[in-house]
């Protein structure tokens, strides 16, 4: 069979890294980049400069559409721009592939459900961390049964002043454009959440301030770029150190004016940086999670209560890759990660974790392979999100955004409803 024709839209890092770029090169029996298409023209032309093969480029997604007429889509744009493109794809009858969160509203949601049972085309969404070693190795001991009845699931991840402020420094730091982090970020914990129960989410009660970034900060500039607070501020970023890098990123800039240094304390930042939320599931189970954003180190610990045992994961990072001031001494001491049975009666016994290589722990390579490297007639495996379950995950961040602003509880599936 003729490869699939995709094209991506969005060529960011992410549409450029995880899509276009392996598109071009790792699939050649089943899938090839047709096109790639970015509102900025500066950011396309830089994606296409990278290929090994040029292809063309649009700002007007539209155009590329009526032009190019691929067979699939791999959305890679700004979070709130996701629902619109997958509406226009299913419409169009078209294979699409949506990078998480599949979108940033409940009524976004409702749309993209509404188009998809009118079209012909499928959507899914690229939730990788369903091809992590360690959540699928977790999957496979709930539904084999080893702890038993699983009735409280606990998940906590806490990201370090880097990769933490490195949000408040974007676009994502504008709930209009993000949903904020229990969209943009914890919409993987949620969809593997959602995966481990089994079952779709009943009701969820969250609380979440700004409490460290924005107007928390002792000063404050528009950028890092020329900032008078340079030398004392030890979230100062300097992204231009790469020359080729650098022209394009300020060559972008002038077409959009979208700033990647932006003052992680500007007051106008508007999304959490510290948030908790309990889910209740339609099958019993209960959940606590909890994403706090500006934590010396980086860290995940997810636990499960069964009514014969209880399994345990932990992660926790080391700080050598940040900035020297943003390092933890002797945390290197205590890096690692582990995943623990602990059954009555029989003792404690630790699971062993494959080790994998490639980006995000090696699941990056592995969505690629199921996504791209297999015909469309092999079916859906159990690790490819669907629309469905993607659009569960972000309902439970639209539920806990909501019930953050109420301060009441706030039934989920009803959400699909209003």
């Amino acid at each position: 069979m003729e490869p699939k024709r995709y094209a991506v839209v969005g060529t960011g890092g992410r549409g450029t890294g995880m899509f276009a770029l392996p598109l071009a090169t790792d699939f050649p029996r089943t899938a090839r980049l047709a096109a790639v298409c970015d509102v900025n023209p500066v950011r396309a032309a830089y994606c296409v400069s990278r290929l090994p093969h040029p292809v063309p480029f649009y700002t007007s997604f539209r155009r590329m559409m009526r032009e190019v007429d691929p067979d699939g889509l791999a959305i890679a744009s700004r979070d709130c721009t996701h629902a619109a493109y997958v509406v226009a794809g299913l419409k169009a009858g078209k294979r699409v592939y949506c990078e998480k969160p599949l979108c940033t509203t409940a009524a976004q949601c409702r749309a993209i459900l509404s188009a998809a049972r009118r079209s012909k085309g499928v959507c899914f969404v690229t939730h990788n961390m369903r091809y992590g070693a360690a959540p699928e190795r977790i999957r496979a001991i709930l539904r084999a049964g080893t702890i038993g009845r699983v009735s409280f699931m606990q998940f906590d991840e806490t990201l370090d002043r880097c990769h933490g402020a490195d949000y408040f420094r974007r676009w994502h730091r504008q709930l209009a454009n993000s949903g904020g982090l229990l969209i943009h970020k914890a919409s993987h914990h949620f969809d593997l959440l959602n995966w481990w129960a089994g079952a779709k989410p009943a009701e969820v009660r969250a609380q979440g301030r700004l409490a460290f970034y924005g107007r928390n900060g002792p000063f404050r500039h528009r950028r890092c770029r020329g900032c008078p607070h340079a030398r004392r501020c030890a979230f100062h970023a300097d992204l231009f150190t790469i020359e080729t890098y650098r022209e394009m990123y300020l060559r972008a800039e002038g077409e959009d004016g979208y700033l990647r240094d932006g003052c992680v304390f500007d007051r106008g930042i508007d999304i959490c940086d510290q948030m908790s939320a309990l889910i209740r599931y339609e099958n019993g189970i209960e959940a606590a999670y909890t994403l706090t954003a500006f934590s010396p180190y980086e860290s995940m610990r997810c636990a499960f209560e069964g009514d014969r045992g209880r399994l345990e994961y932990v992660v926790r990072y080391n700080t050598g890759w940040t900035r020297s001031g943003q390092r933890l001494p002797g945390v290197e001491e205590h890096a690692g990660e582990s995943l623990r049975l602990f059954l009555p009666g029989k003792g404690i016994r630790d699971v062993t974790i494959p080790a994998r290589k490639g980006g995000h722990g090696g699941a990056d390579p592995r969505l690629r392979a199921e996504f791209f490297g297999r015909d469309w007639s092999a079916g859906r495996s159990e690790n490819m999100a669907s629309l469905e379950e993607a659009v569960q995950a972000v309902l439970i961040g639209a539920a806990a955004n909501r019930s953050i602003a109420a301060g009441k509880p706030v039934n989920v599936q009803r959400l699909l409803c209003s």
